[in-house]
């Protein structure tokens, strides 16, 4: 009996290759089970559905695996409907209010390189504005129903959501840097992506990245989510897809713009993960420019990928004031309920202490330089 994940793992990825799938015998329920926890886990049961649809294999598997395949294609279109909706509102009144907006990540892949939207599964909304529009942001989604929450300057990114439908489809992370680990919350500035920004035809008025730094964004989001498996199947499936749809011209310019970021070691990885997975056609020159080594360490280097640098540039990137005020204070005066939360205690007489910790253990994290 066919037991292991890696085994189910490589039947996944050959079937989202669209190529013929060795599936078990009907009857091996436990190799069922784990398929159908994988393709969950991994965010990829509804695009599996849909790929079997396409083939003759369909007709191998299972009845029970189609029902519950066919239960989550259902749900996920649900919630697109839902989901889309509601963004192309929300695009609508940025635009009448002049606040320029960028959907990023899978949000954005989903209505530009997946043949339907809800084969995309997300449980957000990524969106990118400019520092200097913050506050209006806040102001108008306030005022159209939504609800805020999160660090707004410390994290680079705050959460706005409503509670309908669940509570799941309408719920959005707004950035204003494009990721928030400090070796790469500066590689790409807003007015580069503006400047190369593309519209997104299936929602009117909505746009996202070029191809280009959608790469590099997906290769860095990769690489910094440090709570997530970065081999998660559809994060590495986006930049199948994004490689695939790169010209000649396009995938020179993202090795050389990766070399310039020094990323190229995280790019290198992601493209070569995608290629183990889906068969990735990748350049030889795009490996060869990729392999190329990175700046050489420096104190000036160490300073810049440093939480204490990324502070120092985040004063500097804010436009005014309160702003300001607002990033030190985020830093110097959490909530107790935010420590709490944060170190696992319960009860106020640990606040003080908590809040000891924090300093502590924050300011050596921030300043170290290693």
């Amino acid at each position: 009996m066919i037991d292991s994940k890696s085994i189910v793992h490589n039947l996944i990825c050959t079937a989202l290759r669209g190529e013929k799938v060795d599936w078990p015998d009907a009857g091996e329920l436990d190799s069922y089970a784990t398929l159908l926890a994988q393709a969950t886990r991994h965010g990829v049961d509804a695009l599996l559905c849909h790929q079997l649809n396409l083939t003759a294999d369909w007709a191998q598997v299972p009845g029970y695996v189609k029902d519950a395949l066919s239960v989550c294609i259902k749900n996920s279109v649900a919630i697109e409907m839902a989901r889309s909706k509601d963004l192309a509102s929300l695009c609508a009144s940025l635009e009448q209010e002049h606040i320029p907006t960028l959907i990023l990540k899978g949000a954005a892949l989903a209505h530009t390189h997946y043949p339907e939207a809800y084969l995309r599964s997300r449980c957000d909304t990524d969106i990118y504005i400019a520092p200097q529009t913050i506050r209006r942001f806040r102001d108008l989604s306030v005022g159209l129903g939504y609800q805020l929450s999160g660090f707004i300057y410390k994290s680079h990114q705050f959460n706005c959501f409503k509670t309908t439908f669940g509570g799941g489809a309408v719920n959005y992370d707004v950035h204003w840097r494009p990721a928030n680990w400090p070796k790469y919350a500066r590689v790409l500035g807003y007015e580069e992506l503006w400047s190369s920004a593309v519209s997104i035809p299936k929602l009117a008025g909505a746009f996202t990245l070029s191809p280009v730094h959608s790469l590099l964004l997906a290769c860095m989001h990769r690489a910094g989510s440090a709570r997530h498996d970065p081999d998660r199947l559809i994060w590495l499936y986006d930049i199948h897809l994004l490689m695939s749809g790169l010209s000649q011209r396009e995938s020179i310019e993202f090795a050389r713009r990766a070399v310039r970021g020094n990323i190229q070691r995280e790019c290198r990885d992601a493209i070569e993960k995608a290629h183990e997975c889906f068969a990735t056609s990748i350049p030889e020159e795009v490996l060869n420019t990729l392999a190329a080594s990175g700046d050489l360490d420096s104190a000036g280097r160490r300073f810049s990928n440093s939480s204490l640098g990324l502070i120092v540039d985040d004063l500097k990137q804010l436009p005014d004031i309160p702003s300001r005020v607002e990033l030190m204070r985020e830093y110097l005066f959490p909530s107790g309920d935010y420590l709490l939360a944060r170190y696992g205690r319960k009860g106020l007489i640990w606040v003080p202490l908590l809040y000891l910790k924090y300093v502590l253990v924050g300011l050596f994290e921030r300043v170290s330089l290693r």
